[in-house]
């Protein structure tokens, strides 16, 4: 079935254009933000539509060429032909629409900080295919598109990979398609390879022997198990001044030209002389930029937690506490019994369990700043919050993914 002559007026958070019909939204593949087109339906369900744009009726007015030679069928940037402020704007309508559909405040002027479009990202992370060439996934599929550059890692990551590919293709060709996805992390003066896949006693060996002098960090990533094949395994990174050791899981934010604005947000949002709670706290990089002392972070990972620790002592705070725990087993005893004055939050994308929302609550902290990367679970947990007693005071947003209809925003909420 056709439908024709249908406006992309939105976009969603995964790029699909979204559209309206007499009866039914419809989510539309590879649409671009302000273009009338015709579409073929895909599937029909309850209350929408999916569909593929067939072709273009009427240009958008804020369309672009991409930049990218890849841009049509790489998944890794979904708006790439839009331009960089209705980018902006598209995203403040993101957040908008999903803090009225949750809580019904409307909400509007959003400030969302600007990045630099291009280079930004100190972390990649590609498929390998069984010759050792590296890869992103196809839009919407998971067929590979073989790339020689990414507009969006940043120089460093850039020049290098065509070095890293030759390593690559050397370990794949010589022991078949051992690396199945590489992740690739730079710091200022080193990159870290995380290399993920199958790898015999003999390939390891082998990489072992020949990459141990590398001038590149190399993990192996075999299951749940990590060999360090030269190196320290862990990168260094720098933000306001304090120093992190960021090992190879941790948690750390990927754009290096915005970290200190987000986190400068969230400081600004939390005021001075607070005891705090940084829940989700990884390595603690964002709670020790955020708050100088007096941190008890909580953090499953045991790794980065010992890492927490050590960046602890390097910044040379005194009063802090790191517990290798799962958010939702802390509870408000414990809060209480800690003395916490304040509570950070940065959970992933799902965002907060039910229980934690209550846990806090429950222990009458005043004061709450969410950090999130998902606005459709930020505004379901306000609204959570705000049904046990709290208000949203302030809200800001980063733009810490250019040419993606990802945003970071922060959050400020407080007891009534």
């Amino acid at each position: 079935m056709i439908i024709e002559d249908i406006k992309i007026i939105d976009i969603l958070q995964d790029g699909r254009g979204v559209a309206r019909t007499e009866g039914k939204t419809v989510f539309v593949e590879n649409a671009v933000y302000g273009e009338t087109l015709d579409a073929e339906i895909l599937a029909e369900k309850k209350n929408f539509l999916e569909a593929r744009k067939i072709n273009t009726k009427i240009k958008s007015d804020y369309q672009r060429k991409p930049p990218c030679p890849y841009f049509y069928e790489c998944g890794g940037c979904s708006i790439m032909d839009i331009n960089y402020d209705t980018q902006i704007e598209l995203k403040k309508n993101l957040i908008k629409n999903a803090l009225k559909k949750s809580t019904g405040l409307e909400i509007d002027g959003i400030e969302i900080v600007k990045s630099p479009e291009f280079r930004y990202r100190n972390k990649i992370r590609l498929q390998v295919d069984k010759d050792g060439g590296l890869n992103y996934l196809e839009t919407y599929s998971k067929k590979l598109v073989k790339i020689d550059d990414c507009l969006i890692a940043n120089e460093k990551i850039s020049e290098n990979l065509d070095r890293i590919e030759k390593i690559t293709k050397d370990i794949n060709q010589k022991f078949t398609a051992s690396i199945e996805e590489i992740t690739i992390r730079a710091s200022e003066n080193n990159i870290l390879l995380n290399l993920q896949g199958n790898f015999d006693n003999n390939a390891i060996a082998y990489i072992k022997e020949k990459y141990s002098t590398s001038n590149y960090i190399i993990n192996l990533l075999i299951a749940r198990d990590l060999i360090t094949i030269n190196g320290e395994g862990y990168l260094d990174y720098k933000i306001v001044q304090k120093e992190f050791k960021i090992s190879a899981n941790d948690f750390y934010q990927v754009n290096d030209y915005q970290i200190e604005n987000l986190y400068g947000v969230a400081r600004e949002f939390l005021g001075e002389k607070q005891k705090l709670l940084d829940l989700y706290c990884g390595s603690a990089a964002s709670s020790m930029s955020i708050n100088d002392d007096h941190i008890v972070g909580v953090e499953i990972n045991k790794n980065a937690i010992e890492d927490a620790k050590e960046n602890a002592k390097r910044n040379g705070l005194r009063d802090y506490k790191f517990i290798a725990k799962n958010a939702k087993f802390i509870d408000s005893s414990f809060i209480i019994k800690e003395k916490i004055d304040a509570v950070t939050v940065d959970p992933p994308r799902a965002g907060l369990d039910k229980d934690v929302v209550k846990t806090i609550a429950n222990a009458g902290i005043d004061k709450i700043v969410y950090i999130s990367c998902n606005p459709q679970t930020l505004a379901r947990d306000i609204k959570r919050f705000m049904d046990r007693g709290y208000k949203l005071e302030k809200i800001k947003a980063v733009d810490m993914f250019p040419q993606t209809m990802h945003v970071e925003s922060v959050v400020l909420m407080s007891r009534k």
